[in-house]
């Protein structure tokens, strides 16, 4: 073989392996690019579900207690007995009160009789008009005194101020009570049961009265009961810094509820959101600060976000994907800044 046909061999070859190493480099950065999926961020206000433990209760829950002190005469109620409007429950003893009373009203007969004597005295100018008016001041305190003994004697009993039921007797015939202490816990029925739960901060922003409310009782799990938020506190309960509210049960499904049960509360509200991913392109999670991808040309971007709540198997976002109409969804955790990426479907 001559030296030309071995230099014409060596070029050919040459070129044909130039040749081969340019289609050859494209196959291989296809190869090296990370297969990705994306899914679309959800815009617009989400829902977000705010859940909480409670405890049913009848609305109108009242402890009863005696104006005045004395010694208790008498407990016509037991717990758990139901009870009509104006049924007599309790009664202390009249004794002292009904010497009051007539010692009050004779106080206030000589009082008046001073009174119209002065009057008489005043007329003839045998008094000094000082000692007219003392009279009739004298004779109006005595009315007041008379008057406040009679309302002490009215009240020496305890009745049923709806109809309901007896949550708890608290005293026994025979004991000395001072006014004011409790002597029946009772519960009535005309304002219907609701739920009180307490809520943190978070939650509790953003709820309106009237809002929609589902109570799925412990006993009972799989019976959701309609309610409706009546009362929202406006200020945090010392100790715990957390806010009660009160939904009502739909009358129509409170037959057979028992003060006490407990009860889970869920109630849907409306949230303004950046939007809402998928939770599986959430990446780099600490506390509310996280990390998203998006496919910039063919390589991955690194985005932060904020992170508002989670919800199931989403990711509600508070901020950080605004513009953004599209997230890596799956493929996101081998993914870095700047990695060649492809999209499949």
């Amino acid at each position: 073989m001559t030296r030309r046909t071995i230099t014409t061999l060596a070029t050919s070859l040459a070129f044909a392996a130039a040749c081969a190493s340019g289609h050859a480099a494209p196959t291989e950065a296809a190869q090296a690019a990370l297969p990705v999926r994306t899914a679309a961020v959800d815009r617009g206000p989400t829902t977000r579900m705010v859940r909480a433990a409670g405890t049913v209760a009848a609305k109108d829950e009242r402890e009863l207690s005696f104006k005045v002190g004395g010694i208790v005469a008498r407990v016509a109620a037991r717990d758990g007995m139901e009870v009509r409007r104006g049924q007599l429950l309790a009664a202390i003893d009249t004794t002292e009160l009904t010497a009051g009373v007539r010692q009050a009203r004779e106080a206030a007969v000589k009082a008046r009789r001073d009174r119209d004597r002065a009057r008489l005295l005043r007329t003839g100018g045998s008094i000094a008009l000082a000692q007219a008016e003392d009279a009739e001041t004298g004779a109006n305190v005595a009315d007041a005194a008379l008057q406040a003994a009679e309302f002490n004697l009215r009240n020496a009993v305890l009745v049923a101020p709806d109809d309901g039921w007896v949550d708890r007797r608290m005293v026994e015939p025979g004991e000395t009570v001072s006014p004011g202490k409790p002597v029946l816990r009772v519960s009535g029925r005309s304002s219907g049961f609701v739920v009180r739960a307490s809520l943190p901060e978070r939650d509790v922003l953003g709820l309106s009265v009237g809002d929609l409310a589902l109570v799925h009782l412990d006993a009972r799990p799989r019976d959701a009961i309609p309610c409706r938020v009546t009362e929202i506190a406006r200020s945090a309960a010392r100790g715990t810094g957390t806010f009660q509210i009160e939904v009502r049960v739909d009358p129509a499904r409170a037959r057979g509820l028992l003060s006490g049960l407990g009860a889970k509360l869920e109630i849907a509200r409306a949230v303004d959101a950046a939007g809402a991913i998928p939770l599986l392109a959430l990446q780099e999670g600490d506390g509310d600060r996280g990390t998203v991808y998006v496919v910039d040309g063919e390589r991955a971007r690194r985005v932060p976000v904020r992170v508002a709540f989670l919800d199931g198997e989403r990711a509600v976002l508070s901020s950080g994907v605004e513009g953004v109409d599209r997230v890596v969804s799956e493929g996101a955790a081998r993914l870095a800044d700047g990695v060649a990426v492809r999209v499949v479907p």
